[in-house]
Order: C-alpha cells, then sequence, then structure tokens
C-alpha cells in the first residue's frame, strides 16, 4: 500500500463511521388528566340540624289545620361551576295523613308540615313523588339557599298534649 492512498482510506472510513451514527427514531407521547366538576356540600349547620318549633296550644287548632310554623333556611356551599341544587326530602308519611311527615313524639293528632316557602308556597308530601318531594334552587355566590317553613298539622285524629318530633332526610344533587 501507498502512503499516498492513505489519507484518502482514511477520508473514506471517515465518511462511513458518520453515516452509521445517524440514526432516526420517532416516538409518541401521550397525555392523560382529568378535568372533575365542582362539588357542592350542605352547609355544615345542615347537615344535623334540629328545627326547633314554637311551643302551641291544642286550642290553636279550634280555627285552622296547622299552628306553630316556623320560617327557617337550608343551604348548600357550591364551587363556581355550580349552578343548581336539588333538594329532596325523604321521611316517614304520617298515618293520619300520608303527605305529612309523622310523628314520632307523644302529641296525638299532630304530623309535621313542611313547605317550600317561595312563591307560590308549595306542600312538601311525606308520600309524593321525587318531582313532588324536591325542589331545585339556582346558585347564587357559590350558594343554593331553600326557604322553608315548618308546622304542626292536624292528622284527623283528635289532638292531644304532648311533644312533635319527627325526622326528615334531605339530600342534595346539583349540577
Amino acid at each position: 500500500m501507498s502512503i499516498r492512498t492513505l489519507p484518502l482510506l482514511l477520508a473514506i472510513t471517515a465518511s462511513l463511521a458518520a453515516n452509521t451514527v445517524q440514526a432516526a427514531t420517532t416516538g409518541i407521547l401521550r397525555f392523560e388528566g382529568q378535568v372533575n366538576a365542582g362539588t357542592c356540600d350542605l352547609a355544615a349547620g345542615d347537615v344535623n340540624r334540629t328545627v326547633t318549633l314554637p311551643t302551641i296550644k291544642v286550642s290553636d287548632f279550634d280555627a285552622a289545620p296547622s299552628a306553630g310554623s316556623y320560617d327557617f333556611e337550608i343551604s348548600a356551599d357550591c364551587e363556581s361551576d355550580i349552578r343548581n341544587v336539588m333538594f329532596l326530602f325523604t321521611g316517614t308519611p304520617s298515618e293520619g295523613n300520608p303527605a305529612l311527615f309523622s310523628n314520632t313524639g307523644t302529641s296525638g293528632g299532630t304530623a309535621l308540615w313542611l313547605l317550600h316557602r317561595a312563591s307560590p308556597t308549595y306542600a312538601i308530601p311525606a308520600n309524593g313523588t321525587v318531582a313532588q318531594r324536591s325542589r331545585t334552587i339556582a346558585t347564587s355566590s357559590n350558594k343554593a339557599v331553600l326557604p322553608l317553613t315548618a308546622a304542626y298539622y292536624k292528622t284527623g285524629a283528635a289532638i292531644t298534649q304532648g311533644t312533635l318530633a319527627s325526622a326528615v332526610t334531605v339530600s342534595i344533587t346539583y349540577n
């Protein structure tokens, strides 16, 4: 081998090495994530709440079927993307009038009457369909507030003195 061909051989070898180093590969990047809707919860004070009705007399029923009405509100605290909250009420219907919620207290002839206080006032029946036992409220400033009235109501049986005790469950759904 002559010395003159050595630079040429080195140049050819270097160019071959450069070509084999260049390789092309492709890959795919996959991205995953989750977007959740906001949530809503009953206000802390409404989760396990006792609503105390005013004390009444048996004679308060002489002129009306209900007595001792008491206005109150329940509310839900929501995130900003929640627009509507549906409040659903469930409880045991009264034997004397199944539209009323049963009284497990000691007063005879009385039951709980629950009303949605918006205009027009709407009675929430214990024995009603889901549509009848629920109210949908639009949120405002991340809150849904449902105005309610509770009262003692005659069931048709003779009214006797004693206590009114009634348990009504409220659940919420929202969108």
